[in-house]
């Protein structure tokens, strides 16, 4: 009997020290984790869910404060109303929350449609889209199109919705006309878009037309933003046989680190280019120490190749404008290149007023995944991309 209570006082100040209640506001911790399962109700959230939730809402790690996973769990479970399942005999272990306090909360996150559903055909309820192929023509999609599409050997390529209704709206009548004449016309197909670029739009920006994006003779080498102005702005199509979208070097997920091994491994390279780079690497929640030496590096590297480089600084990131860390590497980031013995373009001066308030109109309506990404991005819409279209040109005048 002495040993086995000899035993339990040992447990229990393992945990206490594990815990560390002086430095942990209990009460503060047991409404946001109450909160963060209450939100996640109608399918359950994990553990990781939980976790992840917990530090980009706070900033904090729960696994720092706790020490490991089994002391998080035990902890959920003295919470008042939280309780746990499993999906499926051998599933994951899903947490809910459900208290007199909150019982209105639940039903309602209960009753909105499930954004998971139909989960093993996802394709049936959806409307039919346009998808563009590898030569860069456009395909009237229906389920079983998608279905076809899915299965094959690459990743299928998607757009945004705001990419397909700027389209000129000159003869758009004869268009249509001109495909009521092909035996292949249907009356219930959309007609075709976008399918013949015009000749003279890639040749106005470019001296490497069929190569690599190219803006004024400046390779263009960027993320997902500069891969957007350059897929819809400039004209210029996907690389084929990747499942990650991309353009030359413009990437989507592009981070710092892989564009210096991209540019150091790189066979056509020119000797001028213009560079965006950092918002995957906020994004992803990288130091910002590690985000000035992997940049250091890669203008070491173009400098070795003789590379003459202009960078820009990033624009406002729209959905992470809420979040303090993010914002404060953001701006430790852009004060970095300013201030650097380096040629940049400002282009947050594109997208804040006089005030420094964001102009939100120059961003699609909402966060969207990306191929290269596991975090949503907000990128520049038609308007966004032609005002940096417009200040790149009037900047570049600069170095030219």
């Amino acid at each position: 009997m002495v040993n086995v209570e000899i035993d339990s006082a040992q447990d229990v100040s393992m945990q206490s020290e594990k815990l560390n209640p002086t430095q942990i506001n209990s009460e503060e911790i047991n409404s946001i984790l109450r909160a963060i399962i209450i939100a996640r109700t109608k399918e359950g959230a994990t553990l990781d869910e939980i976790i992840e939730d917990f530090k980009e809402n706070n900033d904090e790690c729960l696994l720092t404060m706790f020490g490991d996973r089994e002391t998080i769990v035990h902890y959920m479970r003295g919470l008042e109303g939280v309780w746990t399942s499993f999906h499926e005999p051998h599933g994951p272990l899903l947490w809910y929350c459900n208290t007199s306090k909150t019982q209105h909360l639940s039903n309602m996150i209960k009753n909105q449609k499930s954004p998971r559903g139909n989960k093993k055909y996802p394709w049936r309820n959806q409307p039919a889209r346009m998808i563009y192929t590898s030569s860069s023509n456009v395909v009237a999609g229906s389920s079983s199109t998608l279905m076809a599409a899915s299965n094959g050997s690459g990743q299928r390529e998607k757009f945004f919705d705001d990419n397909i209704n700027f389209v000129p709206k000159r003869n758009a009548w004869n268009r249509v006309q001109l495909q009521q004449r092909t035996p292949g016309y249907h009356p219930y197909m959309p007609p075709q878009r976008r399918q013949v670029q015009p000749k003279t739009q890639r040749g106005y920006y470019s001296s490497m037309q069929n190569i690599v994006p190219n803006f004024c003779g400046y390779q263009m080498i960027g993320d997902d933003f500069f891969l957007s102005l350059a897929r819809w702005e400039l004209g210029y199509s996907f690389d084929p046989g990747h499942t990650i979208q991309q353009s030359g070097l413009c990437i989507s997920g592009l981070t710092i680190a892989e564009a210096a091994d991209r540019v150091m491994k790189a066979t056509v390279l020119n000797d001028r280019v213009i560079l965006h780079i950092g918002v995957v690497d906020l994004l992803h929640g990288h130091d910002y120490v590690d985000m000035q030496m992997d940049l250091l590096r890669l203008m070491r590297i173009f400098e070795e190749r003789g590379v003459r480089v202009i960078l820009t600084t990033l624009s406002p990131i729209a959905n992470s404008s809420h979040m303090p860390g993010v914002v404060n590497r953001y701006l430790q980031f852009n004060s970095l290149i300013r201030n650097s013995n380096w040629c940049y373009i400002d282009l947050y001066r594109c997208f804040v007023n006089e005030r420094h308030n964001t102009l939100y109109e120059c961003y699609q309506p909402g966060p969207r995944h990306v191929s290269g990404s596991n975090q949503p991005h907000v990128l520049w819409n038609k308007l966004g991309r032609q005002r940096i279209i417009k200040f790149l040109k009037t900047q570049l005048a600069r170095f030219i």
